[in-house]
């Protein structure tokens, strides 16, 4: 089975200073990673064939910190009377699909409920990192930028009429059902898989996706591809091979707000070719290998649903104040590098920088978004490089199957 979606963002509780929530340098080992550069303009926010949605890093619902914002418009299949544009999604190249907080949509908007063949509801319990997400899958058509793809099985997280959560769910964690808890109004799955699940779900009870017959106990269940959550941009007419991410540069002192574009299409027009960006291939559940301090943590991956690098040394103080648990507080900024490998044989050195979460926040309290912030991993044999490692790079995510002028996915290039 491939690895479940990753969304890891920890909460900081610096609301009183605005806080909430590195990586600069490039592919080369060097013995001190290099100053960020100063921030740069974002790309354009509309192309000619409107590929572009625009994203920005925000304080979004909660004093959020290092997290991708975009809109989203969700309609009633076929029917464009009933559609609502929701604000405060967070874009997430960890996961696979689109979920909406049930509170963001109004009533107004019918969406069809997803069922088995027995007409009994299909409700799903997203495996998040940090905890599951309880709600049933319905039928939308989703507009992102100028791009539709219609008709896809979304999730509604959430949905009052999906009040009882069975314990296979809630014992995995904390659940994320409401805006308050989840940060957003909902994620955008853009990661490198079509469906949240896959061919494991068509013929294994995952205790992902359950059924919920009316008057009865909801239990697992196996899921049709086509019923699963879909990520949208693989239904995409055109420019539905993968994405592009584009962010500016950040200082080292973080910066208040942060702006950038979310492209459609790897290589499909001039505003996605890929010029000299680097490969590297992924392995069936979407991830590569990171080497860093003598270990191998085979589980990793690029994650911009992720506020902080989820890293795994001991040798680097964690925070002692509450407000910033789980983040790591030197003495002084840490200039580190690792690198990441593939199947393959592709390498390529990062290097980032480690600053006190603590410091860094307190000294800039209208600030959103930092290069600099790591947080222990709390993922086995993993490193998810989360946003930092997105500011001042072009980072491209391609689609399982699709052909793209860097090959075929699954991949991330850069």
């Amino acid at each position: 089975m491939r690895r479940i979606p990753v969304l890891l963002f920890l909460i900081l509780g610096l609301a009183a200073c605005g806080g909430g929530g590195g990586g600069g340098g490039g592919d080369t080992p060097v013995t001190k990673a290099p100053d960020n550069p100063p921030p740069q303009d974002p790309p354009p926010a509309t192309t000619p064939d409107n590929n572009v949605l625009p994203i920005t890093v925000n304080a979004g619902l909660g004093n959020s910190t290092n997290l991708p914002f975009a809109s989203v418009t969700v309609c009633a299949q076929g029917n464009s009377a009933q559609c609502q544009t929701i604000n405060n999604i967070i874009v997430d190249t960890g996961s696979f699909g689109l979920r909406i907080i049930a509170s963001a949509l109004p009533d107004s908007i019918n969406l069809q409920q997803v069922v088995d063949t027995n007409n009994a509801p299909i409700v799903e319990c997203a495996q998040f990192a940090d905890g599951p997400s309880w709600g049933p899958v319905k039928i939308a058509d989703v507009t992102l930028a100028g791009k539709t793809a219609g008709g896809i099985p979304i999730q509604v997280i959430g949905d009052a009429a999906f009040p009882n959560v069975p314990a296979d769910c809630s014992s995995t964690g904390p659940l994320h059902n409401t805006a308050q808890t989840f940060g957003a109004n909902g994620v955008l799955g853009v990661g490198v898989f079509n469906q949240d699940c896959g061919n494991y779900c068509v013929t294994n009870p995952a205790k992902l996706y359950f059924v919920c017959p009316q008057g009865g106990t909801c239990q697992p269940t196996t899921v049709p591809l086509l019923n699963q959550v879909q990520n949208p941009v693989a239904l995409f007419a055109n420019d539905n091979n993968g994405v592009v991410i584009m962010l500016p540069a950040v200082p080292d002192a973080g910066a208040a707000t942060v702006s950038g574009s979310l492209i459609f299409g790897i290589g499909t027009q001039s505003n996605n070719a890929m010029g000299n960006a680097r490969v590297f291939d992924l392995d069936a559940n979407g991830n590569f290998s990171t080497l860093y301090n003598g270990q191998s943590y085979t589980r990793s991956f690029l994650d911009s649903g992720s506020n902080a690098l989820f890293i795994h040394d001991s040798s680097i103080p964690l925070c002692t104040d509450s407000r910033v648990n789980g983040f790591y507080c030197p003495s002084s900024t840490l200039n580190l590098n690792a690198t990441i490998a593939t199947a393959s044989g592709a390498t390529g050195v990062i290097n980032f920088s480690v600053a006190n979460a603590l410091s860094l926040l307190q000294g800039n309290p209208s600030f959103t978004a930092f290069t600099n912030l790591a947080a222990q991993g709390p993922l086995a044999n993993s490193f998810s490089w989360g946003l930092p490692f997105f500011f001042g790079r072009t980072v491209y995510t391609a689609l399982e199957g699709k052909s793209t002028p860097g090959g075929t996915g699954p991949y991330v290039a850069y």
